[in-house]
C-alpha cells in the first residue's frame, strides 16, 4: 500500500493559533485552496479512494481532494480512527501554551489529553484497516496531532510529535503493509513538492 496522508486544510482556529482537538471547526477559504492544491498535486498519483476523519475540516478536505484529483466524491469514506487526538483541557487554548502541551503530550495524565500510546494504537489500527482494503494507492485525511503521533511511532521519534510542525495541506507518504510493516518515505511535503515523490 502507498498512502498519501494529508493534514486537513486551514481553519480559522489554525490561523488564530488555537489548539483544536476534537472541536468541529470548518475549513476557511485558505483551507479550501490548500485542499484543492493537494487534489491537483495527487491527480497523477493513482489514488483510488480517500479516507477521512469524521470531523468536518478533514471530511471537507477529503471531498475537495477527491474532486480536484478527478477521483470523485463517491470515493470518499469516513474512517473514525483518523480522528484528531483528544486534547482535553488544551482544546481551544492558544499556541503560546505549546511548551506546556509538548511537555505533557507524551505523558499518561496530561490535563485530560488522550495519551500518546492510545493515539498511536488508534492510528496504527487505521493503517492496518487501510492496508486491508487491498487498495494499492490511496489518500487519507487526518489531523496534526494524530498524524504527528503516527510519524513519531513509525520513525522512532526522529520526526513527529515535538519535532515536526505539519503544514495545513501537508502530505506525508507511508508505504508497506500490516505483515511487513510500514515506513515513512516522505514527510510533510507541500503539494508543489509532491511531484518529485511519485
Amino acid at each position: 500500500m502507498k498512502l498519501y496522508l494529508i493534514r486537513h486544510g486551514e481553519t480559522d482556529w489554525n490561523r488564530l493559533l488555537r489548539f483544536q482537538g476534537r472541536e468541529d471547526v470548518p475549513l476557511n477559504e485558505t483551507g479550501i485552496r490548500q485542499a484543492e492544491a493537494c487534489g491537483k498535486a495527487l491527480s497523477d498519483s493513482g489514488i483510488q479512494a480517500v479516507f477521512t476523519s469524521p470531523l468536518k475540516r478533514a471530511r471537507r478536505t477529503g471531498e475537495i481532494v477527491a474532486a480536484a484529483s478527478g477521483l470523485g466524491c463517491e470515493k470518499v469514506f469516513d474512517l473514525p480512527e483518523l480522528i484528531e487526538r483528544d486534547l482535553g483541557e488544551y482544546s481551544g487554548k492558544y499556541i503560546k501554551d505549546r511548551s506546556d502541551y509538548f511537555a505533557l503530550s507524551a505523558g499518561t495524565d496530561a490535563g485530560g489529553m488522550e495519551p500518546f500510546d492510545n493515539v498511536l494504537a488508534r492510528m496504527e489500527l487505521a493503517l492496518k484497516k487501510l492496508s486491508e482494503t487491498k487498495i494499492p494507492v490511496l489518500a487519507a485525511v487526518s489531523h496534526g496531532a494524530a498524524i504527528n503521533v503516527l510519524l513519531a511511532g513509525l520513525s522512532n521519534h526522529a520526526v513527529g510529535t515535538g519535532k515536526t510542525r505539519l503544514l495545513n495541506g501537508g502530505i506525508s507518504i507511508i508505504e508497506g503493509d500490516a505483515q511487513k510493516g510500514f515506513r515513512i518515505t516522505a514527510c510533510n511535503l507541500a503539494p508543489n513538492d509532491l511531484k518529485n515523490a511519485f
